[in-house]
């Protein structure tokens, strides 16, 4: 009987499932690691950054349309005295009274740089809204007006009225009666009513009277500089101190005065010149036109100092805002008829 040598396979140990990485390979993987990181990284800053500029762009875009439609709103009721802006004009409010302000001698003036960042200021004065109807004949011209409904006129506020002919500016010291009517202001006779020109008759109207400043100031925020307007001052309040803030970031505004200069006086402005007493004729002023610098809330939008052109200067800002400049020539429809 043979046996058969069973030779027994010769064992080869089982590979390894993983090696392992060396040095060289850790290192490499480490490299393209922070690349993508790095990668990933610029991409999140400069969207970051691409958002935060167009953010400011919008708003920059908002608060100077906002700051520019305040400023024509008012503009376009500057000398509107009633129906007729011939009509004969006095004021009845006493010098003395802390509700005087000279309405009728100022539909439009300003200053000239003397705001902040050396900003101008400029005031509109006129009635304004659509105005209440007299619904029956005074009785005479001290006697209270009669109306069949107040709207929103109260105690102290200056009212215009007018017929078209005629027009007086009083301030209401009282509201009452059997049937609503208004008591004009004392002057300085005790508690004798003003006189007016004369009795108005049933159909005549009644307007808000409203004078206006716009200017330049810090704002809620002492660090940015907003458009403020302050509405019928009394004697000591000044827009800078006491306006109410508009619209934050409005760094600058330079206000120009057209000037009617022909002797038919067409009501067409020949030259825009800056606010001069001595050299501007108020009286033949027919449109302004308005200079405003907006600027963004936020520093570093940019990644440099960005110069700008304003009002024909180019400036070079020491900050890094994004800045705008919005023009708009605004027609003083109440002095061109």
């Amino acid at each position: 009987m043979r046996l058969l040598n069973k030779q027994v396979p010769q064992h080869h140990p089982h590979p390894r499932s993983q090696q392992g990485i060396t040095l060289i390979e850790l290192m490499i993987a480490l490299v393209i690691g922070l690349l993508a990181t790095g990668a990933m990284l610029k991409v999140y800053v400069d969207s970051s950054r691409l958002y935060r500029f167009n953010e400011g762009l919008a708003r920059i875009q908002e608060n100077g349309r906002f700051a520019t439609e305040f400023i024509r709103r008012d503009a376009r009721m500057a000398g509107f005295w009633g129906c007729y802006r011939g009509a004969d004009l006095t004021n009845r409010i006493s010098p003395g009274s802390t509700g005087y302000i000279s309405y009728e001698s100022n539909d439009i003036t300003g200053t000239n740089n003397d705001g902040l960042n050396s900003s101008d200021t400029i005031t509109f004065s006129g009635a304004s809204g659509g105005g209440i109807a007299v619904n029956d004949n005074m009785d005479s011209a001290r006697s209270a007006i009669p109306v069949s409904s107040l709207g929103n006129f109260q105690t102290g506020d200056t009212l215009l009225i007018s017929d078209c002919e005629t027009a007086d500016i009083f301030q209401v010291t009282a509201t009452g009666g059997s049937a609503p009517s208004l008591t004009l202001i004392h002057g300085t006779e005790g508690n004798t009513s003003v006189e007016l020109s004369k009795a108005y008759a049933a159909g005549s109207r009644l307007y808000r009277v409203q004078q206006t400043t716009f200017c330049i100031a810090p704002g809620a925020d002492s660090e940015q500089p907003s458009l403020r307007r302050l509405t019928n001052p009394v004697s000591g309040q000044t827009c800078t101190n006491h306006g109410d803030e508009l619209v934050e970031g409005i760094e600058n505004m330079q206000v120009l005065f057209g000037e009617d200069t022909n002797a038919d006086g067409d009501g067409t402005a020949n030259r825009y010149v800056s606010f001069d007493p001595d050299d501007l004729k108020m009286d033949h002023v027919v449109s302004v036109r308005i200079f405003l610098l907006a600027r963004s809330l936020n520093d570093n939008l940019t990644t440099e100092p960005s110069p700008y052109i304003f009002v024909e200067q180019k400036l070079a800002p020491d900050d890094k805002r994004l800045r705008k400049v919005f023009t708009t020539t605004i027609t003083l429809r109440n002095k061109t008829g």
